[in-house]
Order: C-alpha cells, then sequence, then structure tokens
C-alpha cells in the first residue's frame, strides 16, 4: 500500500497543476489610427499608434485581438498592455484612456486596419461639434477600462502602461475577437500628439498585447481521466494483496 500512498500523492499534486488555466499572450491583429481632419482616409500605422486631444487633428487608435483558436477561458480577465514608441513630448503631460468595444451585436469585427477612418471607426463619435464631443466616444457602444496618472514629460520609450478587461465575454465580438479604443483623455498644450507601438512595431516587445488564462487542452483532460482510472487499479489489486 504504500506505493499506492506515493502514487495517489503524485497524482494528486499533477491534477492539480494539470487542472489550472495557464497564460497566454497575443499581440494585435489590427490596429491602426484615425484622425478627424481627414475623417475619410486611412491612416498609416505601421509602426506606430497615436493618440492626441485638441480641437482638430485629434487622433484615436483602434486595437483588435483574435481569440481564435487560443483557447482562452472567457469568463476570466485579460491584461492589455500598450507601450510608448518614442518619448513623450517635452511640451505636454497628458493621460492616456483604454476604451472597449461592448458585445452589442454591431458590424464591428469587420473593421480591419486597412480600411478603419475616422468616419467609420466603430463606437467613435464621427459627427460632433464641440471639442469635448469630438475626443469622446459613444458612451451607449465603449465601455471605459481605465485611465492612467498623468504622464510625465518625457517619459521614456519603452514604458508600459497596463488595463484591465474584468472579463473577457463582456467585450467579445461574434467573430471571437475584442476591440479597444486608445485615447488621450487630456493634455496639457494641444499641440504633441503621443506614439505607442503598433503591432508592426520593429521592436517586438513593444507590441500591444492581450494577456488571459487559457483552459487546459482536451488531451490533457483526456489525460487525467486515464490517470483517474489508472489510479482506481492500483487501489484495487492493493486491497487484494
Amino acid at each position: 500500500m504504500k506505493i499506492n500512498r506515493y502514487f495517489i500523492l503524485g497524482l494528486s499534486a499533477f491534477l492539480a497543476v494539470s487542472s489550472a488555466a495557464s497564460a497566454a499572450t497575443i499581440v494585435a491583429s489590427h490596429d491602426n489610427l484615425v484622425l478627424n481632419s481627414q475623417s475619410s482616409t486611412v491612416q498609416d500605422a505601421s509602426g506606430n499608434i497615436v493618440v492626441k486631444y485638441a480641437s482638430n487633428n485629434i487622433r484615436k487608435s483602434w486595437l483588435k485581438f483574435d481569440l481564435t483558436g487560443q483557447n482562452a477561458d472567457y469568463s476570466q480577465a485579460g491584461t492589455i498592455t500598450l507601450t510608448l514608441a518614442a518619448n513623450s513630448s517635452s511640451d505636454a503631460t497628458f493621460k492616456l484612456a483604454l476604451y472597449a468595444l461592448n458585445d452589442t451585436g454591431l458590424t464591428a469585427p469587420t473593421w480591419t486596419e486597412d480600411t478603419l477612418t475616422w468616419n467609420n471607426a466603430p463606437g467613435n463619435v464621427a459627427n460632433s461639434g464641440n471639442t469635448a464631443q469630438k475626443n469622446s466616444l459613444d458612451a451607449g457602444e465603449t465601455t471605459l477600462l481605465g485611465t492612467t496618472a498623468t504622464i510625465a514629460n518625457n517619459t521614456p520609450a519603452g514604458t508600459s502602461f497596463e488595463f484591465n478587461l474584468t472579463n473577457l465575454s463582456t467585450y467579445l465580438q461574434s467573430d471571437n475577437t475584442i476591440t479597444v479604443i486608445a485615447m488621450s483623455s487630456s493634455q496639457t498644450n494641444a499641440g504633441p500628439s503621443f506614439s505607442f507601438a503598433s503591432s508592426e512595431n520593429a521592436t517586438e516587445g513593444w507590441r500591444p498585447t492581450l494577456a488571459f488564462a487559457q483552459v487546459p487542452e482536451p488531451s490533457a483532460a483526456a489525460l487525467l481521466t486515464g490517470l483517474v482510472a489508472l489510479m482506481g487499479v492500483c487501489m484495487r489489486s492493493g486491497r487484494r494483496r
């Protein structure tokens, strides 16, 4: 029976580790900025996405994360990380806000970085009048995930900022994607814009990411079932001796 006890203890530890969700991280599959002064023009975010709060030449950025085939546990939280691609301005401080597109049955999953404009960006307030409205999003289609503390002048490139999605399923679109929107919620000088690394940035470690939990693979579950059956055989064998 001593062997069986050791076997059971080892199997219990294996079960505890194997049944725990593992962590995964993916890079944005699509991202681009939009510009209100070129409202019908697709911008180029081949290296950076950009944010800017102003009365004109406003910039907001959309990012999409594709969870297809990732075996994500949609009941758990996720973490979005954005990283400055250049030193922030010496002339202005700012705050970075990140919003998520709600799962409201919109046509948002069809947007791509090659078609996104100010006019068609999902959740954008495109046809608004005053500065505050133009620098906002549709409250019925988006949810604020968080706003940073004031980001100081000359904050160095490579500085990262994290935002939490409390439950992935809340923002999951019908094609298994999640869309988030980055914008400057305020800045002390309307002149500068602020650049964050896009999914095509040359520095891989700066690219925007979504970290999330995964559920155990079916093959792992089948292995656990087999081991439990084997444990039962060993226990019965021990009782006969």
